[in-house]
């Protein structure tokens, strides 16, 4: 049997979202398609895509080839670059790529884009891939020869028309954010396989810059936009960006890119529509001091919380997983999390490091029914079971990097005095491009109890004080079955020109998605 199985001819007589399941005869094998939203009369499409991935060209494995075939046949993005490290590539190979760009391309399906990563260090300006709309006669600006950001600036505007650019930051190997050309770079990459950077993009916008997001890859095994886990450096599945556009075909989808009309997730296909006063994601809408701000979420989980963020902080929240009985009761489904910051200890130095989170959780007064591992993809890094000599007590190995892991507890005949109990081992911090001011630290060990009595009715969080961090967990009961739907509208009331919003979303699975943002008002980039 083909691994993959294509389903032609589908069509859908009303509106709506749909959602598939598929299973095999005996059951054993069982899974979910990614939600389906059907519009009357579609002004725009979700389109998904990686911009950030590596072959053999660089320090991965695999050939440009079998890169290309898996992003169209396997993981069926989209759109694509395959985006070598500049001080590796030689001529011949990007000519390879350059040719691989028109012969993979299928207008209508498939898209591909010609690009590079520029590679230096963070002091110089950091990492950028640089997209161009069309392969013919486009020149590497390297690194070799233009070792500042500005230079790079300056010699992608000496050989292209700016249209024809678009230059992406990420946080690995940290861009310098308080440099930006308006014209060419739109997009910020906080998503990859090496952690989740929210504070990165945050730092382009605190700087004044109009800039949107969008997630990538950055896989190393030719397996762009559906990726596997490697170590503890490229330790998450990764990141997909969706681009919002009219039609599949290079020069929409690029232009597209280049407006901010885009959202990132950490792979999940969600489904995410902001609006601001009729104004969509990535754009600026006419300055009023009245902002009605509304949204939908279409998810792949059960949606855990949705936040609109405004100038940098926290103005509307709202949490869907919330039970409504709060009194005792024998049974209860509860979220245990682990949560950690990867914004860098010292201003313009690379993200902290993966936190790893390794230990148990001991239930007493209560009994165990089930435990579900929410994120764990990484086998190597995330494990959990159940010890053999106590049904109660979870052994548990995962890691964090700006994002959560979760673990579901569902639990049966809950005494007044039940407890849960975690034990943490000290562990250290790992992750490529490591911080040069603060380099990865031993975390010492930590005993937190929850009482459940407690935990019945509100949420209890854990802080552990590291200098210059404050990781957490959390114990929060949830409702077992959640919204997969929801859409949300709030206002607003602003006489300042330039503000912005956005939106973030999380799922009881923790995956993530953000939003770009919408400014109000104030003077447009371009």
């Amino acid at each position: 049997a083909e691994a993959i199985s294509i389903v032609d001819g589908l069509s859908f007589d009303e509106p709506g979202v749909y959602r598939f399941s598929i299973a095999t005869e005996d059951d054993q094998i069982t899974g979910r398609v990614n939600p389906i939203l059907i519009e009357a009369e579609p002004t725009r499409r979700i389109f998904w895509g990686d911009t950030h991935g590596h072959s053999g060209f660089a320090e991965g494995i695999g050939t440009p080839d079998r890169f290309m075939r898996w992003a169209k046949e396997d993981a069926r993005l989209d759109y694509v670059t395959h985006s070598e490290h500049d001080i590796w590539l030689d001529d011949h190979e990007w000519q390879i790529l350059r040719d691989n760009v028109s012969r993979y391309t299928e207008e209508g399906r498939f898209i591909a884009y010609l690009g590079y990563e520029w590679s230096i260090r963070n002091f110089q300006g950091g990492h950028h891939n640089v997209l161009f709309r069309t392969p013919e006669r486009r020149k590497r600006i390297p690194a070799q020869f233009y070792p500042t950001l500005s230079k790079l600036y300056q010699g992608l505007r000496a050989e292209n028309s700016t249209a024809d650019v678009l230059v992406i930051p990420h946080a690995h190997q940290a861009g310098d954010y308080r440099q930006n050309d308006p014209e060419l770079e739109p997009l910020i990459e906080i998503l990859s396989q090496h952690g989740t950077f929210e504070w990165f993009g945050r730092r382009y916008l605190d700087h004044g810059h109009q800039v949107g997001f969008t997630a990538a890859s950055d896989n190393h095994l030719s397996q762009p936009g559906y990726s596997a886990p490697l170590g503890t450096s490229l330790a998450q599945r990764g990141g997909l960006g969706a681009v919002l556009a009219e039609e599949l075909n290079t020069d929409t989808l690029f232009s597209a890119m280049k407006s901010r009309r885009t959202y990132a997730t950490t792979g999940e296909r969600m489904i995410l529509d902001v609006a601001l006063n009729e104004a969509s994601m990535g754009s600026r809408a006419a300055f009023a001091e009245a902002r009605s701000i509304s949204g939908r979420v279409i998810g792949t989980a059960p949606i855990d919380q949705i936040t609109v963020m405004k100038n940098d902080e926290v103005f509307w929240q709202q949490e869907y997983l919330q039970s409504e009985d709060y009194a005792d009761a024998e049974e209860a489904t509860l979220l245990l999390s682990f949560e950690s910051d990867s914004k860098p200890y010292q201003r313009g130095d690379n993200p902290r490091g993966w936190r790893h989170w390794r230990g148990s959780a001991t239930v007493a007064g209560a009994n165990v029914i089930s435990a579900q591992a929410q994120d764990f993809h990484n086998a190597a890094q995330q494990q959990l079971s159940l010890a053999e000599d106590s049904p109660n007590q979870l052994n548990f190995s995962t890691l964090t990097r700006g994002d959560t892991s979760s673990i579901l507890l569902k639990l049966s005949d809950i005494k007044r005095n039940a407890t849960v109990a975690v034990d943490l081992l000290g562990a250290r911090e790992t992750g490529g491009a490591p911080p040069v001011y603060r380099k990865p630290q031993q975390m010492p060990p930590a005993q937190v109890s929850f009482p459940l009595s407690d935990v019945l009715k509100e949420t209890f969080r854990a802080t552990l004080m590291i200098p210059g961090y404050e990781d957490t967990v959390t114990l929060r009961r949830v409702i077992s079955d959640g919204p997969m739907d929801i859409s949300f509208a709030i206002d607003d009331i602003s006489q300042r020109q330039g503000d912005y919003y956005y939106v973030r979303v999380r799922q009881v699975d923790d995956s993530l998605a953000f939003s770009s943002p919408i400014w109000v008002g104030g003077f447009p980039s371009r």
